[in-house]
């Protein structure tokens, strides 16, 4: 459920940045690059990866879960810059960054709950 609320947040951010106008203030880069490779990394990376790890077998590939989760929290902490974010925008990067953050460490401690589970030497029957 919280993979679907980082995609869908990830996705609504993606659309705000790339319906405003390009950031000003910027001398050295191409305001335009900046803002469609924002809008780029959140749809790739905050969105499709997250809706795609979310809605994939639940027990299988945690570690590689916990990555994906990460990184959209990590993408949607970027599009936080100032020169880039636009009003309301800012509260649902947050959100999702915070959610995706806190999902990849629930899946990390899932995942060392199967390795616990399963680790022979942790059978309570040779005891």
């Amino acid at each position: 459920m919280m993979g679907l609320m980082v995609g869908v947040l990830s996705g609504i951010s993606g659309g705000l940045i790339w319906t405003s106008p390009s950031p000003e203030g910027l001398s050295n880069i191409d305001p335009l690059a900046v803002k469609n490779t924002t809008v780029a990394v959140l749809v790739i990376l905050g969105m499709a990866a997250p809706l795609i790890a979310a809605f994939s077998p639940a027990r299988k590939w945690l570690p590689l879960k916990a990555a994906v989760f990460a990184v959209a929290g990590f993408a949607n902490a970027a599009a936080l810059s100032p020169e880039i974010v636009v009003p309301f925008q800012g509260a649902t990067s947050v959100i999702a960054a915070v959610c995706a953050l806190g999902l990849a460490v629930l899946t990390i401690v899932a995942f060392m709950d199967s390795v616990q589970n399963n680790d022979p030497s942790n059978n309570s029957e040779r005891h």
